[in-house]
């Protein structure tokens, strides 16, 4: 083998057994019976949304007030009528499909973990480009949105 080939290769060692992992529902201790997401969201620093099954804005960080440019009024209002997606040509013209194809929206019609780039205009009129994930939680039928700007 070369030398190049071998200092690719990665020792392989065999790992301790890991201690058992604690159940699910208590570590999301918050998806319980009378937890409280939006009381989380609302005091992250992380820029993140709450949003009902119905796709309504149920809570929103102060991150996300700033950086999607959201006021009070966003607070049970539809996602899809608080953002503007633009498609990523140089025109940045307004992108209804993709506004049906945005994380939260998938994570919602699918019940499953939904990740993609998408660009929004913002109310000063600036393109910003966001890698969101947003993960949908069973017990409350809604979605937890994290948006971090790319």
């Amino acid at each position: 083998m070369n030398d190049v080939g071998s200092r690719l290769l990665l020792p392989l060692h065999r790992l301790a057994d890991p201690a058992p992992a604690p159940p699910l529902l208590r570590m999301l201790h918050l998806d319980q019976a009378g937890g409280d997401w939006a009381t989380a969201v609302r005091s992250s620093a992380e820029c993140c949304l709450l949003l009902d099954r119905d796709a309504r804005v149920s809570a929103a960080s102060a991150a996300a007030a700033t950086e999607l440019g959201l006021d009070a009024r966003a607070l049970g209002a539809l996602f899809c009528d608080l953002i503007s997606a633009v498609d990523f040509t140089s025109g940045a013209a307004p992108d209804r499909e993709q506004e049906r194809t945005l994380p939260p929206l998938r994570a919602l019609a699918t019940g499953g973990l939904a990740r993609g780039l998408v660009r929004l205009r913002t109310v000063e009129d600036d393109l910003q480009t966001f890698d969101v994930v947003a993960v949908p939680l069973a017990r409350q039928a809604g979605v937890l949105a994290f948006f971090v700007r790319v």
